[in-house]
């Protein structure tokens, strides 16, 4: 009965807002916390439970998503932008019917596009939004690319945090900023490479104290992933470990994860469509740019 009854409302969900998109960012402090193995993880949990997946790509270098996956990308988000390519042509099949877009070069790009280049990304990815339900963003960590345009155009910000101290602070560092500056008050708070369930809540639990008391704003937990060498072995094999060990422990917690997010309240307006994403985009991208000067 409860199953049919979680049926009945997906469905519903897709007739009355089709191209409803969420649209979520995974930040991070700085560099190590495995945020890139949590933006592969969750987005093939989410599509093992029937969502249909876009993962954008922000990361350079050898930890990409892309790189992660054993992808290579032939062209990225800079030749939509230039009109080259079409927005499905850079699309590569990942695990799981995830597909992932090389999107470095282009999100760098949008602080200097023409109008008519602007319309067109914007028109883009407004014509994805009834074939994707969520977007994952591997932003850079800290206030590095355009983590900051990318955290404030999206409906959410997942900020992964570790258990070393330096994680912990990099973390508060990074909510500071954009609690500050740019008036971004909702975060929630992935503890990944803890020993437990408890060892992630103790961590959520000061940092979330430390939150509230300075910055004034109350970070929602949204959950934990254990050390698990059956993901240090999937990473080695280019794997989500929910698709080469989903019996782990820490596979279980990525699929626990992906019910969480599906149990978030919908975008609402122009916040739901991949369009008005990309408008907000380019809109906080060049705030950001400026703020920095």
């Amino acid at each position: 009965m409860a199953e049919h009854a979680i049926d009945q409302a997906e469905g519903l969900r897709r007739l009355l807002g089709r191209d409803v998109v969420r649209v979520i960012t995974v930040a991070s402090g700085r560099n190590g916390v495995g945020k890139t193995q949590v933006v592969i993880n969750l987005a093939a949990a989410l599509a093992q439970h029937g969502k249909r997946v876009l993962i954008l790509d922000e990361q350079a270098g050898r930890g990409t998503a892309v790189k992660s996956l054993g992808l290579t990308p032939r062209y990225d988000l800079l030749h939509v932008i230039r009109g080259e390519q079409r927005l499905d042509d850079v699309m590569m099949a990942g695990p799981d019917g995830v597909a992932v877009v090389a999107a470095g070069r282009g999100v760098q790009s949008l602080t200097e596009l023409t109008t008519a280049e602007q319309m067109a990304l914007v028109e883009a990815f407004h014509g994805f939004s009834d074939a994707v339900d969520v977007v994952l963003i591997d932003a850079m960590a800290g206030t590095a690319g355009n983590a900051l345009g990318l955290s404030l155009a999206a409906s959410e910000v997942i900020v992964v945090v570790s258990g070393e101290a330096s994680a912990i602070t990099d973390a508060y560092a990074l909510m500071k900023v954009l609690s500050r500056d740019f008036a971004r008050h909702q975060f929630r708070l992935l503890m990944n490479k803890v020993r437990d369930g408890e060892a992630g809540r103790a961590i959520y639990a000061n940092l979330a104290d430390a939150s509230r008391r300075f910055l004034r704003i109350q970070p929602d937990y949204m959950g934990a992933v254990p050390v698990d060498e059956r993901l240090r072995q999937a990473v080695r094999l280019d794997k989500p470990v929910v698709s080469a060990f989903p019996e782990s422990v820490s596979a279980a917690a990525f699929r626990g994860l992906a019910e969480t997010v599906d149990a978030w309240p919908y975008p609402r307006d122009d916040n739901a469509r991949l369009g008005g994403f990309m408008q907000r985009l380019i809109h906080s991208s060049r705030l950001a740019a400026n703020c920095s000067r």
